[in-house]
């Protein structure tokens, strides 16, 4: 006998779109996991992540019985539930509550720290995780040249590579959220103009030190321990993690970022990264640099949609477009 085919979507449900938000998606991600995105277009729009971290603060204040954690990202958030005690209908209408009471991002107002961290670009840690990869995995890499991943990053985005350090450092990068790895960030380019954009490795690395500095796509991630990975490595900086909580930085927490940090990055050399480790490490009197501050989203909004960024974002979109072309394939 012959059964019909039926359509499966993993889409639970939707909420229109309105004039302060894309659609939002509701998707099934396991027994006890539900994805909430904005949109079907992937989009590097930082505001996003303002409405995702807002939206996931709200939900947190509600104490939902069952709901055990959730993991914002650029555009989604993903809630981890249990089933056995929270449906995921009883999640979804929770949530929705919160979209329709939300209905302006330009009053908010985020805290949002500033972190500055060192980084050294032609680094000896980064290179042997470079020379490894040729060794074992892929000895024709395109994206290796010269020992590095730089000149790849340079030539996708059409620049040079002092044009694309120069672009890593122009920027603050805002942290969507902490995950994938123990302590990790994802990092978004607040200003576009310095939206860099490089595929992936291809296969991905077996090794990564701890505390490259990675691309992959327009994310910046930094390693906080020793891993495999397949982000484009720019460099290296200083530790943003540490599991035996010996510094005073970690007393409370072994993570360094939390939610809506920025992050800002100068350029020094490996000497003083390394000897950063050892007073992290080691010696813990090292003092990270960090300040209070905040993001005044009406403010910010009005910068990224005035004319001049937007000439320049996409004057720099064009040059990245005709790089990417140019580009040898991963």
């Amino acid at each position: 006998m012959n059964e019909k085919k039926r359509d499966y979507s993993t889409i639970l449900k939707t909420l229109p779109a309105t004039e302060a938000r894309e659609e939002v998606l509701f998707r099934q991600a396991g027994d006890g996991f539900l994805q909430v995105e904005y949109g079907h277009e992937q989009r590097l729009y930082v505001p996003d992540s303002f409405r995702i971290l807002a939206i996931d603060g709200m939900i947190k204040k509600k104490n939902i019985e069952g709901l055990i954690e959730t993991v914002p990202g650029l555009r989604t958030n993903m809630f981890h539930f249990d089933p056995l005690v929270l449906s995921v209908d009883k999640l979804i209408d929770e949530i929705a509550e919160c979209e329709d009471e939300l209905k302006e991002l330009k009053d908010m107002v985020i805290p949002s720290r500033i972190i500055k961290l060192p980084i050294a670009f032609e680094d000896s840690e980064t290179k042997k995780a470079v020379e490894k990869y040729l060794q074992l995995i892929r000895p024709d890499a395109p994206n290796c040249e010269g020992g590095y991943n730089l000149e790849y990053i340079a030539q996708c985005n059409g620049v040079t590579v002092k044009e694309a350090k120069e672009k890593l450092m122009e920027t603050e990068w805002f942290n969507s959220g902490c995950g994938f790895w123990p302590g990790g960030g994802f990092f978004w380019p607040l200003d576009p103009r310095c939206a860099l954009v490089v595929p992936k490795y291809n296969p991905p690395r077996t090794w990564t030190p701890e505390g490259s500095v990675g691309l992959g796509g327009p994310c910046v991630f930094t390693y906080t321990t020793p891993t495999g990975g397949g982000y484009q490595l720019m460099g290296r900086t200083i530790p943003t993690f540490q599991f035996a909580m010996k510094h005073p930085q970690f007393k409370d927490t072994p993570f360094l970022y939390r939610n809506a940090d920025r992050i800002k990055f100068y350029e020094t050399t490996e000497k003083e990264i390394l000897d950063i480790y050892e007073h992290v490490h080691n010696k813990t009197d090292y003092k990270y640099e960090i300040e209070e501050g905040e993001i005044v989203v009406k403010d910010f909004i009005e910068w990224l949609n005035s004319d001049k960024i937007q000439k320049e974002a996409a004057e720099f979109n064009a040059k990245r477009e005709a790089g990417m072309a140019k580009a040898p394939k991963l």
